[in-house]
């Protein structure tokens, strides 16, 4: 350490002796510690909008299990990330955000960009803390890093004031001492082996026993145990969030998606792993979470653990460290697979019928010959990528369409929004994974809402020459569809964008691949060329479909329901509801329900046009309390 040092300083020094890497974000008040950074060594990435560098630090974050650091400028800058760093939480991503702030001495006097980060972030992350002493700069970048890895991994916040980066005298970091190639994990633990025993005979002598895992199995690297355990015992398994693909969705026992819902209906033991109760999940209530089932739950830590789900066996510890506890103790064990056959063979049929219908569906679509449908578009990405790629979720509409067609090879192939929903993520997200995994195929689904939002940073793309393809679901509007607006809010004012803007024509004046797609045949040569191409690609699809998203629909119908104007809606709105069957109403219940809105379901059933008794009976047979 030199004799005279100064804030930033220290700040960038301790980056790079934490092993970074890599920087995301705009410069300003921070360039101090960005600038000794990159000049030991770690590479900046430079944006557009503050928003975007956070989206990518946490698409860096999940596909290498580690860190991300961004970085931001006073108020206005740091303002900006607050989308992305409430991604990062909801999506369990360590990205620490640092934050440059005004002098302390200009504390509530009207100082020029005057803002104070640790307030702003403070529900959207493990903690915001404000670096008010210069010599303990390397400490707190540390313990940042530190902590957005251990369980649940989160975003952190620093903020350093302009009198620590520029803080002038002998170099003393305190509570700080130089370690040479730091590994920065989650610490792993076991589970109690009374309790490990207990699980494994519950899955041991059940009939239909499923296990369903999430993040907790992604950032433990605990898939192999995984597989070993699946096989070990035949269970099918069910992998959510980052975690999907820990089990190949090609493999005999894995669960996809559009095929779920029996087998959580029907299974007589759920043994759940490292997944978190959240609205994604509907808190593992029913009507999609049978309570037939006996239940097992596996957390890393006991604040993730669902104390509304009757429990058998619950154990504490990492994913990967109690698969393979199971693993040995099944082993130790003379297991009886009896009856076990008929489940998995149910597994094979479900799945072949599924795809079939979902062959049917395309089909169907592909013969109209109009406006690109999203299964259409689904259908084609899912036929274009390769074992390796890299898919990013961002668009409110084409996305469900896209989901179930996938076949899922890799934990952390998929990088959604968790449950925060933001929009305009694809293309910031795009810049994270491509960086992360150079050489891979990265694919980002967009919206046109989302695309507006976010847009400028193809610049940033091209400016790196990074050849990620974003792919852009215009239906010109907001919602999904126009009808939306028109048939439930007609006095509010228009969603929609305009018509016919030529995004491809735009984009193709930086140097961009772009395509430009208006028929559904056209879809997949114009992918193969984006990909083949080796540069940022824009692959405009001109789309549309005649179907609500379904959180658009239950929304809606709750809305209706408020207002109380069924009558004077349109004949379109009307039909929708007339849609809807006895499941989809206690579905639309129960997220009032959840929000702290009493809907009364013989109301529902009114608005739907549904006789009472039909929904009363869905309830019984779900396990649903209406």
């Amino acid at each position: 350490m030199e004799e005279v040092t100064y804030g930033g300083k220290t700040i960038g020094r301790a980056l790079i002796e934490e092993g970074v890497e890599c920087l995301f974000g705009i410069h300003g008040v921070i360039n101090l510690a960005v600038e000794e950074a990159c000049r030991l060594g770690a590479k900046m990435f430079h944006f557009r909008h503050e928003q975007s560098a956070g989206f990518a630090a946490d698409a860096y974050a999940r596909c290498l299990r580690k860190p991300a650091i961004c970085f931001a400028s006073t108020a206005p800058g740091f303002w900006n990330y607050g989308s992305a760093i409430a991604q990062a939480n909801a999506a369990l991503s360590p990205v620490v955000l640092l934050v440059g702030q005004h002098g302390a001495a200009g504390d509530q006097l009207y100082s020029i960009q005057e803002g104070y980060a640790a307030d702003v972030f403070k529900s959207v992350t493990k903690y915001a803390h404000r670096c008010t002493d210069w010599n303990m700069n390397s400490f707190w970048i540390r313990k940042a890093m530190f902590d957005s890895m251990h369980y649940p991994p989160g975003p952190v916040v620093l903020e350093f004031p302009l009198d620590n980066l520029n803080a002038k005298g002998r170099n003393y970091q305190q509570k700080y001492v130089l370690e040479k190639s730091r590994v920065i994990s989650i610490p792993q633990t076991q589970g109690d082996l009374e309790t490990i025993e207990k699980a494994v005979k519950l899955l041991s002598e059940a009939k239909r026993p499923l296990l369903v895992t999430g993040d907790g199995v992604y950032w433990s690297y605990g898939e192999n145990e995984l597989k070993e355990l699946a096989e070990l015992l035949k269970i099918p398994v069910h992998s959510r969030r980052t975690g999907r693909g820990a089990l190949p969705e090609d493999h005999l026992l894995a669960v996809t998606g559009g095929t779920r819902g029996n087998f959580l209906k029907n299974a007589d033991v759920i043994c759940i792993i490292g997944l978190r109760a959240t609205i994604l999940e509907e808190w593992f209530e029913p009507p999609d979470w049978t309570r037939h089932a006996k239940y097992i739950q596996v957390q890393h830590v006991p604040s993730e653990f669902c104390y509304s789900l009757p429990t058998e066996v619950g154990i504490v510890g990492s994913s990967k460290l109690v698969l393979r506890q199971m693993i040995d103790c099944a082993k130790s064990m003379k297991v009886s697979l009896a009856g076990r056959t008929e489940w998995v063979e149910a597994l094979a049929e479900t799945k072949k019928r599924f795809k079939s219908n979902q062959k049917e569906v395309v089909k169907r679509y592909m013969s109209t010959k109009k406006q690109v449908h999203p299964h259409v578009l689904g259908a084609a990405i899912a036929e274009v990528l390769d074992q390796r790629a890299t898919v990013i979720f961002d668009s409110y509409t084409a996305t469900g369409y896209l989901t179930d067609k996938l076949e899922i090879d890799y934990a952390g192939e998929i990088l959604d929004a968790g449950y925060h929903q933001a929009l305009g993520q694809g293309i910031g997200m795009a810049i994270g994974a491509q960086i992360a995994r150079p050489g891979r195929q990265v694919l980002a689904l967009q919206g046109d809402g989302g695309f507006g939002i976010s847009c400028m940073d193809m610049e940033t793309l091209m400016r790196y020459k990074l050849p990620a393809v974003i792919v852009l679901f215009n239906n010109s509007t907001w919602a999904g569809r126009a009808l939306d607006r028109r048939a439930y809010y007609p006095n509010m004012g228009s969603w929609d964008n305009l018509s016919g803007i030529r995004y491809d024509k735009m984009f193709s004046e930086l140097g961009i691949h772009t395509e430009y797609v208006e028929n559904p045949e056209d879809i997949r040569p114009a992918l193969e060329r984006s990909f083949n191409s080796g540069l940022p690609s824009l692959v405009h699809v001109v789309g549309e479909t005649d179907e609500l998203h379904p959180v658009r629909f239950r929304l809606n119908m709750i809305d209706i329901w408020t207002r109380g104007d069924i009558n004077e809606l349109p004949r379109e709105a009307k039909a929708e509801f007339k849609k809807a069957t006895p499941r989809t109403l206690l579905r639309v219940h129960k997220m009032g329900r959840d929000m702290g809105i009493h809907v009364p379901i013989e109301e529902l059933a009114k608005l739907a046009e549904l006789k009472i008794k039909d929904v009363k009976k869905a309830a019984d047979e779900n396990e649903y309390e209406v």
